[in-house]
């Protein structure tokens, strides 16, 4: 009602009501009050207890009972993410449900509409209590990163932005699912009214399937499985965050213009209002998806995890800003959905640093990650294009061993140059092989080396006795992923025009290619010499043995020219080299490798040897673990006036023993190795592998007496030696290359990681060294890798036992039969004839017995082995079922528990003051 003034015949306006639209919003008060009503009114029910403890329990069953957990045996929860978007369609919509259409069904919406409030205040006062309850949900779920503090140490860097993703992926959906409560009155059709709309970008995915090629993987990365997957790898990326809080905006103001329709929607103010609103949704949807692709291209990613899994070297960042801006480099990675567990941190580290690279290298990357399955297009597409074929790998698991086809290759374009890594061996450092692929890509000169042709072979050769031809060595095929390599002949001057020459067993050559290696050297040409007294992989090319015919034993033809004197060379580097002393040492860190003899030498930075790397030197600095076969010893020669710097170095609790007790001969030549070797320690440390450099005295004392007023000048023009030698040719024979692909038995040898850093170090390109020793630390289930290490030692104890009873049983057998032998040998009643005649009968009997006895044994044996490994099997099972049992009853029970405490309170108020009669 309006009133008039005195002296005054205009009605005066009415006072602005705080109530009413025209209001101003964000009231901190209202909000408050607001959110405080709703959060409150939910945990004060028991019901929200029962849907909480629903879904922690969903939760610990999705991450902890699936068989894929312990396969993977790593402590995170990879399980649980690759479901958490699909159990939220489920869980935010029971949140969501009762916002709007609760208030509507008893009527209560008039009188929060009548409140002086904004309508955005009663919007976000909802949102929030909303985002409260999702929040104490997946507080009470973090009793599931203490079921993996149990289990091993998980990364809790990792265990942040996991939480930090599950809790976006609540505040973006939530939003959403408020949007089906405003539609509705009633709470069912608001549930799954709000499942729908969720589902959306959910499932954007699949939606876009049938469209294909670029668009199809367009609507695949704006999917919400697809932007929250790289926080529950440690990563925080700056787009992640945007797109999630984005939405969640845009949804926000989708409930406020429907909230809004109130004040408009009936009357003739409605004409042209819903086209108006829906054109406003559309420019903020739009305005924001720009935002977006924007915000992507910025490539901002936070690493989380402590053990930095996706932090990328400076030599990765730097080959990143060398890549030319007009030579972009394409990446095409091609991997199976599912992998083996031996396979998933390689496929977890290969994914995760190919994101990085092209979040680094802005638009220097092009990127195409490919899910590939086996028969499919992709696959190919892959096969076509690339040459990227499935590799079939064994796998042991759930007591059987089983193999599969797995896709796990990467290929890398720029111009005219491609580089294949048709597929990612699990003991392949990843960021090593990615970095060294793209800056190979995108450089077009590389570096020479020089392989030079000794009896070695290690480019390969034709093989007089098997009439084939036998392959390069693996170290030359590692070499030409970097460099240029070549082969080299010793008959004339070496060129000079080689950034390193590897020299395999120079003691094979005869005296004038002698000559010309040591020529090359004191010009100064950098060179890695590998120097072994006995090849286990070919003994025939040792010092101590001289040259076989081409054809062999029988070859015929003219004889072989003899191998030259080496000491001219030795002397010219400072090295004394005995080419008849190898070195043994009883260091062995592994007990399954506990059989191999001490001649195998384990070079381990905890073998007591405070220098068995060198820690001032690139090349061995950071190396962990190498491993020399009968390797030979290196030592300083006087007078040389070069520095001599050991590289790998033994403790003191071997020795060494000469050829010629070690190697047993024939009249064919080398025979075996010969088993009653004596071992007598020296107390004495060895060195297997130095580096040397300087100017030779030799050299300079002829520049001085050149020119005596110019010493210093003179020392200058003098050619630096630079040499590397290693005391061992079988450090890169190939079963350490596949070693180094299989990881077998978990062993991480540094043999090709230190091969390689002395090459790059000779030729002055060091920047993989430093990246080849990088190993990325995934956190395992250390709980149970303990038990079932326990069970397996064991299970080999049994095993060995086992195998001692049958060997004592046939060995009692043996006695047996020789024991009457000896009786008919020794008897007096017979002549020698019938005693030959009686010794043959009676040992053709006994043979035939002993067959017997040995095959019931060998039964008898394999029967109880199999015993041994089912019985461990079910050891290993009922660990993993225990396990599975706490992991899920232990995560629920507090908010159960909570949910009693609320439910009894309330049943105690409910009865306070009641006729204790009407109870009854």
């Amino acid at each position: 009602m309006t009133t008039l003034h005195k002296n005054s015949t205009k009605p005066t306006p009415p006072r602005a009501n705080p109530g009413v639209r025209g209001s101003s919003p964000f009231r901190l008060p209202v909000i408050r009050a607001i959110f405080k009503r709703n959060f409150l009114s939910y945990f004060s029910n028991p019901a929200g207890y029962v849907f909480i403890t629903l879904f922690v329990f969903v939760s610990s069953w999705v991450a902890f009972w699936q068989p894929v957990f312990f396969t993977n045996n790593l402590a995170n929860l990879a399980p649980l993410n690759d479901w958490m978007p699909y159990l939220l369609l489920f869980f935010i919509p029971a949140i969501t449900m009762n916002t709007w259409a609760e208030e509507r069904r008893l009527g209560t919406d008039e009188l929060l509409f009548t409140l002086p409030a904004h309508d955005v205040d009663v919007v976000l006062g909802k949102y929030l209590a909303a985002i409260g309850i999702y929040t104490v949900a997946l507080a009470f779920s973090l009793t599931q990163v203490v079921i993996l503090k149990w289990l091993g140490s998980p990364d809790m860097g990792i265990m942040f932005s996991t939480y930090l993703g599950y809790w976006l992926m609540g505040v973006m959906l939530i939003a959403l699912g408020m949007v089906g409560s405003l539609l509705s009155a009633n709470v069912t059709v608001a549930f799954i009214l709000g499942a729908v709309f969720c589902a959306v970008p959910v499932f954007l995915g699949l939606l876009g399937s049938p469209l294909g090629g670029a668009l199809r993987r367009q609507f695949e990365d704006l999917s919400v499985p697809a932007q929250f997957h790289d926080f529950g790898t440690g990563v925080v990326p700056l787009a992640g965050l945007f797109y999630f809080l984005s939405l969640a905006a845009a949804f926000l103001y989708v409930n406020m213009v429907l909230l809004g329709r109130r004040h408009w929607a009936g009357g003739q103010a409605s004409n042209g209002r819903w086209g108006h609103s829906l054109a406003r949704v559309v420019a903020v949807v739009m305005a924001l998806a720009s935002l977006n692709v924007l915000v992507a291209r910025a490539g901002v990613r936070a690493d989380t995890s402590a053990a930095r899994l996706h932090t990328l070297s400076s030599e990765t960042l730097t080959a990143l800003k060398q890549i030319p801006k007009d030579r972009p480099v394409f990446i095409q990675a091609y991997y199976s959905p599912d992998v083996p567990r031996e396979f998933v941190e390689t496929k977890a580290d290969m994914i995760g640093l190919l994101k990085e690279f092209a979040a680094k290298g802005g638009d220097r990357v092009r990127l195409n990650l490919v899910e590939t399955e086996l028969y499919s297009p992709q696959a190919r597409d892959a096969e076509k294009r690339f040459g990227i074929e499935p590799r079939r790998v064994m796998t042991a698991d759930e007591a059987r061993q089983t193999s599969s086809e797995v896709f796990l290759g990467v290929a890398f374009n720029s111009g005219l140059e491609e580089v294949i890594i048709p597929f990612f061996d699990r003991g392949l450092p990843v960021e090593y092989e990615l970095t060294r692929s793209l800056r190979v890509v995108s450089r077009s000169g590389r570096k020479n080396v020089g392989i030079l042709n000794t009896d070695a072979k290690l480019m390969g050769n034709f093989d007089f006795r098997s009439m084939g031809q036998s392959p390069e060595w693996s170290i030359v095929t590692e070499l030409k992923k970097q460099y240029n390599v070549s082969s080299v002949s010793p008959d004339a001057s070496l060129p000079t025009d080689l950034d390193v020459l590897l020299v395999a067993q120079p003691s094979s050559l005869t005296q004038k290619q002698i000559d010309n290696l040591t020529a090359y050297v004191r010009q100064g040409g950098p060179v890695l010499l590998f120097l072994d007294p006995l090849p286990y992989e070919n003994p025939q090319i040792s010092p101590e043995i001289p040259r076989a015919p081409a054809g062999g034993p029988f070859g015929g033809g003219q004889p072989p020219e003899p191998k030259g004197d080496l000491r001219p060379l030795l002397e010219l580097i400072g090295i004394d080299w005995p080419t008849t002393e190898i070195v043994w040492n009883p260091y062995n860190p592994h007990p399954a490798l506990a059989d191999l003899p001490p001649e195998v030498v384990f070079v381990s930075k905890n073998s007591g040897a405070e220098d068995a790397f060198n820690p001032s030197q690139a090349v061995s600095s950071g190396l962990q673990e190498v491993v020399t076969l009968f390797p030979g010893l290196l030592r300083q020669r006087g007078g040389a006036g070069l520095d001599f710097t050991p590289l790998l170095r033994t403790n003191q609790s071997g020795g060494t023993l000469p050829f010629s007790e070690v190697m047993q001969q024939s009249f064919m030549g080398p025979s075996g190795i010969n088993p009653n070797r004596p071992h007598f320690p020296t107390g004495l440390a060895y060195t297997l592998a130095a580096r040397v450099q300087g100017t030779p005295a030799a050299e300079a004392d002829k520049e001085k007496e050149k020119a005596e007023e110019k010493t210093k000048e003179a020392k200058k023009k003098a050619a630096e030696i630079n040499v590397i030698a290693i005391a061992d040719l079988d450090v890169i024979s190939e079963q350490f290359f596949m070693l180094r692909r299989q990881r077998a038995e978990n062993l991480e040898l540094d043999n090709v990681t230190f091969v390689l850093n002395c090459v790059d170090v000779l030729a002055g390109d060091d920047a993989f060294v430093t990246l080849r020793k990088r190993r990325p630390e995934h956190r395992t289930l250390s709980l149970l890798e303990a038990k079932n290490k326990s069970f397996i030692a064991t299970r080999q104890d049994e095993t060995k036992a086992a195998e001692d009873e049958a060997k004592q049983l046939l060995d009692k057998l043996q006695k047996r039969l020789d024991k009457e032998v000896e009786a008919v040998r020794s008897s007096k009643d017979m002549d020698e004839r019938t005693k030959e005649i009686r010794v043959l009968q009676l040992q053709e009997i006994a043979n035939r017995r002993l067959d017997v006895d040995k095959a019931n044994i060998d039964d008898q044996k394999r029967k109880k082995i199999l015993e041994i490994k089912g019985d461990t099997e079910q050891e290993i099972r009922r660990t993993q079922n225990e396990v599975r049992a706490v992991a899920i009853a232990i995560p629920p029970l507090p908010p159960l528990i909570l949910g009693l405490l609320v439910f009894a309170t309330r049943l105690r108020r409910e009865n306070q003051g009641a006729n204790p009669n009407r109870l009854a």
